[in-house]
């Protein structure tokens, strides 16, 4: 399964949060949903199913500000999907109150990136929860050129799709779970 479904209202050098719920339930609650429905044709496999977000590099906490949440998404011993679901709703809630630009949330396409760390932290849990069963991993493509974009990027969608389905079919024997992928580098996102 390849979750690409993602949307931001933001112009390229903008920051709006006026669509915030509209991009975190795309983003974050659709892939999330469409998972959980799908799991339990996943497990009936006889070989081991994959599950591949497409993120962005903008969802990595490096991009969080709030010590408190980096503290509470870097222990992923006892993060657990409540609370990355209870860090959206705040930030939601924090959007509506007008509050959010003093939590210190990330700076570029917020509620696109806040959509995108509670994804990526969501496929770490993910991961860990269905290993063996179910690889889960996540990829960013990069500054891509789609209609998101309105046309910029530094690659073409044709480009990002070749990589994302090589990294969906990988061979058994060399798939890993629970890794996020830059362009086709592993990286694990709670160490950038």
């Amino acid at each position: 399964q390849v979750n690409n479904a993602g949307v931001s209202f933001n112009e390229i050098d903008t920051n709006s949060v006026e669509h915030a719920e509209t991009v975190l339930k795309t983003n974050f609650y659709g892939a999330k949903m469409l998972i959980e429905a799908l799991l339990p044709l996943f497990r009936r496999s006889s070989g081991t199913s994959r599950i591949l977000n497409l993120s962005s590099q903008l969802g990595l906490l490096n991009k969080v500000r709030d010590p408190s949440l980096r503290i509470m998404l870097l222990d992923e011993g006892r993060l657990t999907e409540q609370e990355v679901e209870a860090m959206a709703s705040r930030f939601l809630a924090q959007v509506k109150d007008g509050t959010w630009q003093d939590h210190g949330w990330p700076a570029v396409w917020t509620d696109y990136a806040v959509s995108k760390l509670a994804l990526n932290a969501y496929s770490r849990l993910l991961a860990a929860r269905l290993r063996g069963a179910v690889a889960v991993n996540c990829f960013c493509p990069g500054f891509t050129r789609t209609d998101m974009t309105r046309g910029w990027g530094k690659r073409t969608a044709e480009e990002a799709g070749r990589v994302a389905a090589g990294l969906a079919l990988l061979p058994p024997a060399d798939l890993p779970t629970g890794k996020f992928f830059k362009w086709s580098t592993p990286q694990l996102y709670s160490k950038l």
